[in-house]
């Protein structure tokens, strides 16, 4: 009953607990920074506001970049899927032959006038508001949080330290975030440094095959690749969509698909565990049902979050007994 409550609440919660928790993971990841600016001399308030703004005018960038490109795809829609339907009409007309078959034999099952529901659906128009201002009250949120965990989250730290029971307990709690934060830090620069150059090298090999918008391919390769298992499938499903419509036959698609599926199986199997190394390693398993999970609860975010939680957690374990079991099944 405690573990469906606690997943009833952080559904319940979501749109509060989901930029919190993204600020807390960036706080982990940009800490070391500013404590390098500040001992340069750079007091922490203005470092901390310095890194916030140049990440946030980054992702400002890079959104006002792929707006273009995004929106051609938008005004091109039609088009395209009306080009993706001649191309796939041989696969369509063999489950529309089954589908025929299943109206059938249900048909026959069933006995009775059934009373007709109709259902309005919320149009486009309504749904990308929703979405869009969602994203921005939760991104303003984030950002917020994360210049104030960043300037004064130590000083909350250590206060929490020194209202534990003894001092040695407080000792404790302290070196465990200290480690958990060392840790975690390292593993998320690495993997973004190992994303971003993904990325780039799918960016210049879809260039040189001569794919459309492939900074943007490039981006999104990066971006998904932070998502295991899941993040490279969606984007080779995408990657074959986009190369069907741009390309006659199956050839390059193919082609297309084979190589970005050969550069992620070598950063996955060989690069990755190389610079990571075993400290860090997680079971598979665990993992992919880690994704499934956050991206269940709470989506996109949820997902690009879950090995980052997976991994404080696998850390806490390794140092804490009480969360000894946990630590034991996440570890390879």
């Amino acid at each position: 009953m405690l573990v469906l409550a606690v997943i009833y609440t952080l559904e319940l919660v979501k749109e509060l607990l989901i930029p919190v928790a993204l600020a807390l993971l960036l706080s982990l990841l940009l800490a070391p920074l500013v404590r390098r600016l500040e001992r340069l001399h750079l007091p922490r308030p203005l470092g901390a506001g310095v890194i916030v703004l140049t990440l946030f005018g980054a992702l400002s960038y890079g959104i006002a970049g792929a707006v273009n490109p995004v929106g051609e795809w938008i005004e091109q829609a039609p088009t395209v899927l009306r080009q993706l339907e001649r191309k796939v009409y041989p696969i369509k007309k063999t489950v529309e032959e089954v589908s025929k078959t299943a109206d059938k034999v249900d048909q026959i099952a069933t006995v009775g006038a059934t009373q007709t529901v109709e259902i309005k659906g919320i149009s486009l128009q309504d749904m990308l508001y929703a979405n869009t201002r969602g994203v921005v009250t939760g991104t303003l949120m984030a950002s917020l949080l994360l210049y104030f965990l960043l300037s004064w989250g130590s000083i909350l730290l250590a206060r929490i330290g020194m209202m534990l029971d003894d001092r040695r307990s407080g000792r404790q709690f302290l070196e465990l975030f200290r480690v958990v934060e060392g840790e975690l830090s390292k593993y998320l620069s690495t993997i973004t440094l190992i994303n971003i150059g993904l990325g780039a090298v799918v960016a210049v090999v879809l260039y040189l095959l001569e794919m459309p918008n492939p900074m943007l391919w490039g981006a999104v390769a990066g971006l998904l690749n932070f998502i295991p298992y899941l993040g490279g499938l969606v984007t080779a499903l995408l990657l074959a969509m986009t190369s069907l419509l741009n390309f006659d036959g199956l050839f390059m698609p193919t082609v297309v698909v084979s190589i970005f599926v050969a550069l992620t199986i070598i950063e996955g199997q060989i690069l990755t565990p190389l610079i990571v190394g075993r400290r860090l390693a997680l079971n598979p398993l665990i993992v992919f049902l880690s994704v499934i999970f956050w991206f269940w609860l709470w989506g996109m975010m949820g997902a690009l979050m879950a090995v980052p939680i997976l991994i404080s957690l696998k850390l806490m374990g390794d140092r804490v007994a009480a969360m000894k079991p946990l630590a034991l099944i996440a570890g390879r």
